[in-house]
């Protein structure tokens, strides 16, 4: 497994402390650590909006709930453009998201998405300053990665795209989730 560190300057309130992308095998990882100013009940306000989801990022074109499927779990449906160098193509996913205190945990539905396996961990603490965030997500997709390049730009693009929501997921919290 190789693993990329970069460094990132400050987006608004949000830092990001550290970024890591690789893979393993078929499984693209993506970790981050980062301090908010806003709380975290702020914060997961924004992200379990699911009617808005799809406002926090230009990819992202469409999020609604299916529904909840048990006592804490609802079904979420996105739809969103992902492009890798000059191919671009709409995907889709159905994931069981759960909250658990302040942390969101998100599990891909096999056959109903674009990815074959997929999860997604937003571990917040709170901390004096705000929150700070233990992020981590994996997934392996169900579509053919053009090779060569294709890896390392699909990882790339995830990453900068997570990044950019999140900087949004904390302008929208500090602005009260308008």
């Amino acid at each position: 497994m190789m693993l990329l560190l970069a460094p990132f300057p400050q987006a608004r309130a949000l830092e990001l402390l550290s970024v890591a992308t690789g893979r393993d095998g078929p499984v693209y990882l993506l970790r981050i650590e980062a301090t908010f100013e806003a709380s975290p009940a702020q914060l997961l306000a924004v992200l379990t909006d699911y009617a808005r989801i799809h406002e926090l990022h230009p990819a992202l074109l469409e999020s609604r709930s299916l529904g909840m499927i048990g006592p804490d779990t609802e079904e979420v449906h996105t739809r969103f453009e992902g492009c890798v160098l000059l191919f671009c193509r709409t995907l889709h996913r159905v994931e069981r998201i759960r909250i658990d205190g302040t942390a969101l945990f998100a599990a891909d539905v096999p056959g109903r998405g674009s990815f074959s396996e997929g999860t997604t961990e937003w571990k917040f603490s709170t901390t004096e300053q705000g929150a700070r965030l233990h992020y981590e997500a994996r997934f392996i997709p169900a579509f053919r990665v053009t090779p060569i390049f294709g890896a390392t730009a699909l990882a790339r693009s995830i990453e900068r795209m997570t990044v950019e929501l999140m900087a949004e997921v904390e302008r929208r919290a500090m602005q009260g989730h308008d």
